[in-house]
């Protein structure tokens, strides 16, 4: 390997002598045991000043070279593919700013005069606890999603959002839906058949989806809970479902299931105790109505579940100054 490297090192400085000055390189070739009669000659009738001294220093210089320590093409290969070290950024990382949430400030509840009662409640217990008073009840009398022809929900939902601009809405219907329906091909339905089911879901998926598309940002829809009539006992879980189904239709749609609220081992119970322990009547004879203790109970479930979702929250209370 060496003697290689040495060739090609001889062989350039050889010819770069020849291109560059051709008196020298026949001055010093008459010097080798290459020369021959004629290159002598020659070389005799050159007078180059200081030649000796310049041979001299070149031929040292080419002894000098440690050969050794000349790296192979390869290496020299591999660090030219090899990168370079990224350079460390000095910019300082941007701060992620956290999202600030906009707060619910308007609450609307809409139903039949069982929510009047939960309504009542409800905004009692917001004003109280949460500091919050803007808030409404939209409710009918015996009306529900059943008898569209005695009240329109459809279109009255829309006005009083459109009015209101809540940014809340809480539902409840069904006391006054246990009743045969008419559906969209005119057709009058039995309570509870397939054909009934069919076609109130009908009408609570159009109600849903008209939420849905509104600008309200968020929906809590009551169910049913037990009771003390044996048709509104088969007729309420069904009821149930079907809510609980519709509101699938959009992530701003809760379904707040109240059935086993008032209901031990699945049987309804007349008396239950509050948060504090307070015992009381939940509802009324009919058993659908609740008493003010009953709306109490499920006012505190769904102002609860709401907190949970970090819709309803507690004042801060000033620090007093030292």
């Amino acid at each position: 390997m060496r003697d290689r490297e040495f060739l090609l090192i001889f062989t350039s400085v050889i010819l770069t002598l020849i291109f560059s000055n051709l008196s020298l390189f026949l001055k010093s070739l008459s010097s080798t045991p290459f020369a021959t009669p004629e290159i002598k000659q020659a070389a005799r009738q050159v007078k180059i000043e200081g030649f000796r001294k310049s041979e001299q220093d070149f031929w040292s210089k080419i002894k000098d070279i440690d050969f050794d320590r000349i790296p192979p093409k390869n290496a020299t290969a591999n660090l030219e593919k090899t990168p370079l070290p990224p350079k460390k950024s000095t910019k300082k990382p941007t701060a992620v700013k956290p999202k600030l949430t906009k707060p619910y400030r308007r609450f609307l509840f809409i139903g039949d005069s069982v929510m009047f009662d939960l309504g009542i409640q409800l905004q009692y217990t917001m004003k109280e606890t949460y500091k919050i008073a803007d808030t409404k009840i939209d409710y009918k009398v015996s009306s529900g999603l059943n008898r569209i022809d005695y009240y329109d929900w459809y279109a009255r939902t829309k006005e009083i959002i459109n009015d209101y601009q809540p940014d809340v809405v809480i539902v409840l219907f069904g006391g006054n839906d246990t009743q045969d329906i008419t559906d969209y091909q005119g057709k009058s339905r039995v309570i509870l058949t397939k054909e009934w089911q069919k076609a109130y879901q009908e009408r609570v998926e159009k109600y849903a989806k008209l939420l849905n598309y509104s600008s309200v940002r968020k929906v809590y829809w009551v169910g049913q809970s037990n009771s003390n009539r044996s048709s509104y006992i088969k007729a309420f879980p069904i009821m149930n479902d079907i809510y609980k189904n519709a509101s699938k239709v959009s992530r701003k749609i809760e379904f707040i299931s109240t059935w086993d609220t008032f209901a031990e081992g699945g049987q309804f119970t007349p008396v239950v105790a509050d948060k504090s322990g307070k015992r009381g009547y939940v509802k009324v004879n009919d058993g659908v109505h609740f008493t003010s203790h009953g709306a109490k109970i499920i006012g505190d479930l769904i102002v609860d579940k709401m907190a949970a979702d970090k819709i309803l929250k507690l004042p801060q209370v000033p620090q007093k100054k030292p």
